[in-house]
């Protein structure tokens, strides 16, 4: 067995804390058989990137956040643990470790609160209930004046006498 691994083939984490971030990524890399060029090609970055990330050179790299995502990627490609990377990264640069993500339980309320659709459909609903209750007697009024009307004479209407007081015009002779 080789003096850097353990009984089930993994490399040891001692072995890989005395070498560099640089370093880890140079030997993954090497590992899989990868070249500089294909790295940053297939990580979409130049290749002064790649070579300045593996050398350590914190003055050709861009921001840290950017560094940050860049390790990401290049620990994803060459199968090395990300946030162990990260964090180093973070540790020796004197950047603030990045944020992880927390899931946040909801609470649930106990009482229900209806949604506010309901409750303007519902105001909606009583305005014209209300309306309707108001408005009741006056078109009780309208609707007895116009059978009052229908009772006086209507225009286009014709009264006729009743039949025993019809008087028929006399014939006058030719």
């Amino acid at each position: 067995m080789n003096a850097g691994q353990d009984d089930d083939g993994s490399e040891n984490m001692a072995g890989q804390d005395d070498m560099s971030i640089g370093e880890r990524l140079s030997a993954a890399r090497k590992e899989h058989m990868l070249t500089v060029e294909s790295v940053a090609e297939e990580l979409k970055l130049d290749v002064s990137i790649v070579e300045a990330m593996e050398r350590d050179d914190k003055s050709a790299l861009p921001a840290a956040i950017f560094v940050q995502g860049y390790l990401r990627l290049y620990a994803r490609l060459v199968g090395l643990p990300e946030d162990q990377l990260v964090r180093d990264y973070a540790d020796s640069s004197g950047e603030p470790p990045p944020l992880t993500v927390v899931a946040i339980k909801q609470k649930r309320s106990a009482v229900f609160l209806p949604s506010a659709r309901l409750v303007r459909n519902v105001i909606l609903l009583l305005l014209a209930v209300i309306m309707l209750w108001l408005a009741y007697p006056f078109v009780e009024r309208f609707i007895a004046s116009r059978g009052q009307l229908a009772e006086e004479s209507v225009p286009g209407r014709l009264d006729l006498p009743p039949a025993n007081q019809l008087q028929l015009p006399q014939e006058t002779e030719r």
